[in-house]
C-alpha cells in the first residue's frame, strides 16, 4: 500500500520532467530503486510475489508519469520514456530480492 502511494507520488513529480537520453535510464533505475526500497522498508523480507508487484508499481508509475509529461496523451509518449518504463520494471524486483542480503538482521551467508 505504502509502495503504491509512493509510486504515485513519484509519478506525479517526475511527469513534470522531460526525461531525454541517458537521463531517461537514469531516472528508470533510479525510479525501481526508490519504489523497491520502500517496499523492502516496510516489509524486511518480503517474498517473490512483493517483487514482482514493486516491479508493475514502478511501470505503471513511470507510464503515468510520461502520460503527464506527453500532455496527457499516449500520442506523443517518447521511446525514451518507453525504455525507461522497462529499465524500471527490472530494476524494482531485481532491488526487492537482493534486499535479504542487504538487510542488517540477516544471517550471513556461508
Amino acid at each position: 500500500m505504502i509502495g503504491a502511494a509512493v509510486a504515485a507520488l513519484s509519478a506525479l513529480i517526475l511527469g513534470e520532467y522531460e526525461l531525454k537520453g541517458v537521463m531517461a535510464g537514469v531516472a528508470g533505475v533510479l525510479f525501481g530503486i526508490v519504489i523497491a526500497e520502500v517496499v523492502v522498508a516496510v516489509g524486511k523480507h518480503p517474498p517473490m510475489s512483493v517483487a514482482i508487484i514493486s516491479g508493475a508499481l514502478a511501470a505503471a508509475a513511470m507510464a503515468w508519469s510520461g502520460w503527464i509529461a506527453a500532455g496527457r496523451t499516449w500520442h506523443f509518449f517518447g521511446t525514451a520514456r518507453w525504455v525507461a518504463l522497462a529499465i524500471s520494471a527490472v530494476a524494482a524486483p531485481l532491488w526487492v530480492r537482493s534486499a535479504g542480503r542487504r538487510v542488517p538482521d540477516s544471517e550471513p551467508s556461508p
